[in-house]
């Protein structure tokens, strides 16, 4: 893995340059989560709502989706705050202040 950077090799750059590689790395983890929300709702929600696929979806298979998409993205918020408050405390433990990761969808 000749292209990733190590935590000691990390802490020699320069703040601007931490920054820097932190944002890139913030924007990867923004369009995965990103990918994986929509990937997660697709499959989930679609499995458990839609029962019977037809040229439409009836109301209660609307209400099913809408509040199925609700809970995921209650779930998935807690999740996201919950790894960013871990991430902040493991930088913050190391000696690297890094700004704030966001990675929610609220």
């Amino acid at each position: 893995m000749d292209g990733l950077m190590d935590l000691e090799q990390l802490k020699n750059l320069s703040p601007q340059q931490q920054e820097q590689v932190l944002a890139g790395v913030k924007q990867q983890a923004a369009i995965a989560n990103a990918q994986n929300l929509v990937t997660d709702l697709s499959e989930k929600c679609t499995n458990k709502c839609i029962t019977n696929p037809g040229s439409s979806l009836s109301s209660s298979e609307k209400q099913c989706l809408s509040r199925c998409l609700d809970r995921f993205m209650d779930s998935w918020n807690i999740v996201s705050q919950t790894l960013q408050k871990r991430l902040q405390d493991e930088l913050g433990a190391s000696g690297m202040g890094a700004g704030t990761f966001d990675s929610s969808f609220s």
